[in-house]
């Protein structure tokens, strides 16, 4: 049976990306939703009669520990969407967060479940976002941002943030994509953008927003 609707879940999870088990402001979840303050208020009561938040003096609306779990539960079954999406369906990577999230709401754990030994049980997303466990427990998260390396490195990409279908069509466009490998080449010392050396010895510039959400390991 269906315990919380989808709105309460969407406040759930953005109280989660916002402050993970820290106090979040009113005005900061306000914006997040795009609802308005009084809406926030009703809706910060509806869960805190669930034991899903709790209101801190002074600070904001923090998760209770049911919550985080909760806010875990539908991260879980978002990444896995996009998961099944990119590697079964074929979508672009680009394409699967809007979709994920109108199939995170699913509430049968057991289709989650069976989609998660579908895909071999996999522990980060086509993203390289970790995956939370059906105990709540994190993967670790891969990776520093591209401008921490510095020139002379050899570094494998491993994780993308998600900012926006304009930023995946640039990956797309320069052939960036996980596991790729490249050499540092150069750091701008006016912009800090980075210029990156493929093993075919293509090269290319990356602003510094760009480097900012690429991470990546010493290959």
């Amino acid at each position: 049976m269906k315990t919380h609707t989808e709105s309460e879940e969407n406040y759930i999870k953005a109280l989660y990306h916002l402050g993970g088990d820290n106090p979040v402001s009113n005005g900061d979840l306000a914006q997040r939703i795009g609802a308005k303050g009084s809406s926030v208020t009703q809706a910060v009561k509806r869960l805190s009669q669930k034991n899903l938040v709790t209101v801190v003096p002074y600070k904001g609306v923090q998760l209770t520990e049911d919550g985080v779990l909760l806010a875990k539960s539908i991260l879980r079954k978002h990444r896995l969407w996009e998961t099944f999406l990119v590697d079964t369906l074929g979508f672009g990577w680009d394409q699967v967060h809007p979709l994920a999230e109108q199939l995170e709401h699913v509430q049968s754990e057991e289709l989650v479940e069976r989609l998660s030994d579908f895909l071999g049980a996999p522990k980060h997303d086509p993203h390289g976002d970790p995956i939370p466990q059906p105990n709540g427990q994190m993967p670790p998260v891969l990776g520093e941002p591209l401008g921490a390396f510095a020139k002379g490195h050899t570094i494998k990409v491993v994780r993308v943030e998600d900012a926006g279908s304009e930023f995946f069509d640039q990956l797309d466009a320069m052939n960036i994509n996980l596991g790729n490998t490249y050499d540092v080449e150069a750091i701008s010392s006016f912009d800090a953008s980075v210029q990156l050396k493929a093993p075919s010895g293509h090269t290319i510039w990356l602003s510094h927003s760009m480097c900012a959400n690429i991470y990546a390991v010493s290959a």
